[in-house]
């Protein structure tokens, strides 16, 4: 059995759901639900999408993967961060900065590796 149908390979239909996500979030819980859902986006998607978009995933894999694994992990160091520095939202920066970071890491050094 082939899984070719099942992919989602047209970007057009990810926008749309992640419209109709921001919009259902945004009518039944109002400025609050659309806060929530862009630092969803921002914490737990973006930083491990950028680490993820350096491997040979396809873009429905990557979001998928980015977010169970933010789910998991952006909690863990966040919390281990704020057990050094007792602050909470320094923790939450200082792991968000480091996550990015540590993606253009990977990034640059791959883009190193393939142009020897």
């Amino acid at each position: 059995m082939s899984l070719d149908k099942f992919k989602i390979e047209d970007k057009g239909i990810l926008i749309g759901v992640g419209i109709l996500i921001i919009l259902f979030s945004l009518l039944l819980f109002g400025i609050t639900g659309l806060r929530v859902v862009a630092g969803v986006f921002l914490l737990f998607l973006l930083p491990f999408y950028l680490i993820l978009d350096n491997f040979e995933l396809s873009l429905i894999e990557k979001i998928l993967f980015a977010f169970f694994i933010g789910l998991g992990i952006f909690p863990s160091i966040a919390y281990g961060v704020a057990l050094l520095v007792n602050s909470i939202r320094l923790a939450v920066v200082i792991t968000f900065v480091l996550l990015i970071g540590i993606g253009f890491v990977i990034m640059y050094y791959k883009k190193k590796i393939f142009t020897n």
